[in-house]
């Protein structure tokens, strides 16, 4: 099977369009300011480590753990308290919006493909 390159540029085309969006710059920007505090820095990897577990619990069991899910919430709380964490979650919620429209834009035009 032979794939047009063409494709694979289109694909390459809209990831650099992708991060020249506002809302990437600015992700990248507070990011590399946040990893310049260690103390910051470390918070905030744990709370994504631990949401990403808990996000694989509830898929592998389709149950909520409830104990789980306090905890992100009252770490989640803490961390918004700093002004460049709660930013750079704003903008990795921004984010994940324009993915999640570009995954709806790519589904709804090869629908024939993924309805049956």
């Amino acid at each position: 099977m032979v794939i047009n390159m063409n494709f694979y540029d289109k694909i390459h085309e809209l990831v650099k369009s992708f991060k020249e969006t506002n809302e990437y710059k600015e992700f990248i920007e507070i990011k590399q300011n946040l990893v310049k505090d260690e103390t910051k820095y470390t918070m905030l990897k744990d709370f994504k480590k631990k949401q990403k577990t808990h996000q694989i619990e509830y898929i592998n069991t389709g149950k909520i753990n409830e104990d789980s899910q306090k905890e992100l919430q009252n770490l989640y709380s803490i961390l918004i308290q700093n002004e460049e964490i709660r930013k750079l979650l704003e903008c990795e919620m921004r984010l994940d919006i324009l993915l999640a429209d570009m995954q709806k834009i790519v589904a709804e035009g090869i629908n024939e493909i993924v309805e049956f």
